[in-house]
């Protein structure tokens, strides 16, 4: 937990710094909600709603093909209620999360994003009774590996919307009594992601910038 906690002012030094400098990556930054659900607990739906937002850095790889990375805060866990509001649940799980993914650009302005996403889980309550929050019990793993998947639209030039899938590999929680039941290992985080991206630099245009101006210092030196 401590590694986690020392390397993440590091990531977020580096994802920064290639932000800011976008000589070999793009970048920029996000914000969203997030609809959630925890598979293997008595509900079902998508009740749980939260924020999700950080910064991203990304790279061309060829012209179909970027590889990305984020630094991200989002919100997970469940919510039900019983029909006559007698039976009250609802679960707050808090991640730091570093995803990875390959984007594949498509039909113009839409890419397809798969990947696998790596989370601390930085906050974790339970609310039992509907009275008020307690530190969850049974505890939740402080790490989770989970699986993604999404698709992009480009509305502008810099402007991007994304709606993104993300299901845990493994159990964030086990069953009560440690029960098990064929693949089912536990409690899974379940969740929707809508996000706006915003694009604060571009490495192919800074790319081609830094072309042009070499193209020119040459010609103004007679060397072309």
């Amino acid at each position: 937990m401590l590694c986690m906690k020392n390397l993440i002012p590091v990531l977020l030094f580096i994802l920064t710094t290639h932000v800011v400098s976008a000589q070999t990556f793009g970048g920029g930054v996000f914000v969203g909600l997030s609809a959630s659900q925890l598979d293997g607990d008595r509900s079902s739906g998508y009740h749980k709603a939260g924020l999700a937002f950080g910064i991203y850095t990304n790279a061309r790889l060829n012209k179909y093909v970027d590889a990305q990375m984020e630094l991200k805060y989002i919100q997970k866990g469940s919510k039900w209620e019983s029909e006559d509001q007698t039976v009250f649940y609802q679960s707050k799980l808090n991640y730091v999360e570093l995803p990875i993914f390959l984007k594949y650009h498509f039909l113009g302005r839409f890419s397809a994003n798969i990947g696998i996403a790596a989370g601390y889980l930085q906050k974790a309550t339970e609310n039992k009774d509907g009275i008020g929050d307690e530190p969850a019990d049974p505890p939740f793993n402080p790490f989770e590996l989970s699986g993604l998947a999404g698709v992009e639209y480009q509305i502008i030039e810099n402007l991007f919307f994304n709606v993104r899938f993300n299901y845990s590999i493994l159990a964030v929680r086990d069953h009560p009594g440690d029960q098990s039941f064929f693949l089912n290992r536990g409690q899974y985080n379940n969740v929707l992601t809508f996000a706006v991206y915003y694009q604060l630099a571009n490495a192919n245009k800074n790319g081609k910038k830094k072309a042009c101006d070499c193209n020119n210092r040459s010609k103004r030196f007679g060397l072309r």
